[in-house]
């Protein structure tokens, strides 16, 4: 079988230092090469706008809202794994209308109503390449108290809330958190810097730049506490992050918010949070206790390892693939 992910953003972008890390070029990396070591698949590669696959395939599965390219493949299958400000059930409504084989979702709730309105579908939540994310020695410049990687994506509300309890902690924030860029005459009025929310400073002060994408693993596995937060979209629809089981997977401890679905499986594993106060006692709590801090990312590391590991993901994946193509 000869198969092809797609993203729209143009492949390699990440490397550039006036770029943000791309999670979907480096989910889709990762599920082709999982793929590849299926016995019956003979290709499975990332393709880009700037990375077009040169002979046809048999499947291509769009890793964004992109439209089918009928040139490139047989059959077209959407993976619905991103976030959306307006709802990700009104903008499946839309997708629809562009003639998918298949479908993919990693929210649970949002396949259920795509199968009641008469299609059909599969769950396929994420999974972390453990080739990647595995646990790694601690590094004394990343042994910090409370970590974070990410950009201001998620809303005011929500940065304020998960990541500002942390600057009284020796706080280790990386990736693209600089101040919009100004004008010259914006700059020479001093009566507008108030037009740059506060939290905004506050994280651009103690940002420490973009990470090497081959350190992170090195950060999570060093770090006393990781954070993670999710988009209001993935809350409302009970999506499990990536980034929860790449910190797990690196057996690194990890306070996180409250995703329904997350608390219900796996609970004892991680920590949530409702954030404000709430994380600013827990953060002080579990590092005052690392034997604590051990025991829950020990068990994380094995439930990680053992329900959401990218190989398992794409065997689901590859049976999917077989009963459409």
């Amino acid at each position: 079988m000869k198969i092809g992910f797609y993203i729209k953003w143009p492949k390699g972008m990440f490397n550039s230092k006036a770029w943000n890390v791309l999670g979907d070029e480096l989910y889709g990396e990762s599920i082709s090469r999982a793929l590849s070591k299926i016995e019956d698949v003979e290709i499975a590669e990332l393709y880009a706008p700037n990375y077009q696959p040169k002979g046809r395939l048999d499947v291509m599965i769009y890793l964004n809202d992109t439209e089918p390219n009928q040139e490139w493949a047989d059959r077209h299958v959407l993976y619905m794994q991103n976030a959306y400000g307006k709802g990700s059930d009104i903008v499946l409504k839309d997708l629809r209308n562009r003639d998918y084989d298949g479908y993919a979702f990693v929210s649970k709730k949002l396949l259920d109503i795509h199968i009641k309105d008469g299609y059909a579908g599969i769950f396929l939540p994420f999974g972390v390449d453990t080739d990647v994310f595995y646990p790694r020695e601690k590094e004394k410049g990343y042994c910090f108290d409370v970590a974070y990687v990410g950009s201001n994506i998620k809303g005011r509300e929500r940065t304020e809330r998960y990541l500002l309890p942390a600057e009284q902690f020796n706080f280790g924030l990386f990736g693209n958190w600089s101040l919009p860029e100004r004008s010259f005459f914006q700059k020479i009025k001093f009566w507008e810097r108030d037009e740059i929310p506060n939290y905004q400073r506050v994280l651009a002060r103690l940002s420490r730049g973009k990470i090497p994408q081959d350190k992170v693993p090195i950060l999570y596995s060093s770090a006393k506490i990781n954070l993670n937060f999710t988009a209001q979209d993935c809350v409302d629809w009970d999506v499990i992050t990536l980034r929860t089981f790449e910190v797990l997977a690196c057996r690194g401890f990890l306070i996180s918010d409250k995703v329904r679905v997350a608390e219900e499986a796996m609970k004892g594993y991680m920590i949530f949070t409702e954030g404000r106060e709430d994380l600013s006692e827990k953060i002080e709590y579990y590092l005052s206790d690392e034997n604590e801090r051990e025991k829950i990312s020990q068990r994380g590391y094995e439930y990680a390892i053992k329900h959401a590991s990218v190989k398992s993901r794409t065997a689901e994946l590859f049976d999917y693939l077989t009963k459409i193509i």
